[in-house]
């Protein structure tokens, strides 16, 4: 799972989706291991915004940076507002793997009472 720190786009007046889908730095490598979702963060890694990576593309200034298309992830919307277990880190662009993104998914309140429910 991809996270990024949307807060400067906002302030130009972007909306999250636009914010999130505009080009990021990560290898190729990353967006093909964890390129599936991707998690919009503001001050504090509070959540803003949750997609499902439907696309991605290089972007043609070069640099490393990936273009996605999203669509927002109705799974993940339990976690609006919520802070996010960010790994460690000034990086705009981040990768939930291992503990972090474990934490990340049992956080969901469905999972803590086991209910199954939406």
């Amino acid at each position: 799972m991809l996270a990024v720190d949307v807060r400067q786009a906002l302030r130009d007046g972007r909306t999250v989706e636009e914010s999130a889908a505009r080009a990021w730095r990560f290898s190729a490598r990353t967006v093909d291991q964890h390129g599936d979702f991707l998690l919009a963060f503001v001050d504090g890694g509070v959540c803003v915004g949750a997609f499902e990576i439907r696309g991605s593309r290089a972007d043609d200034g070069g640099g490393g940076k990936y273009l996605f298309d999203l669509a927002p992830a109705r799974r993940f919307r339990w976690a609006l507002g919520r802070r996010l277990p960010l790994p460690p880190g000034r990086n705009p662009a981040r990768i939930l793997t291992g503990q972090h993104l474990r934490e990340f998914l049992d956080a969901e309140p469905r999972r803590a009472f086991g209910t199954g429910q939406d």
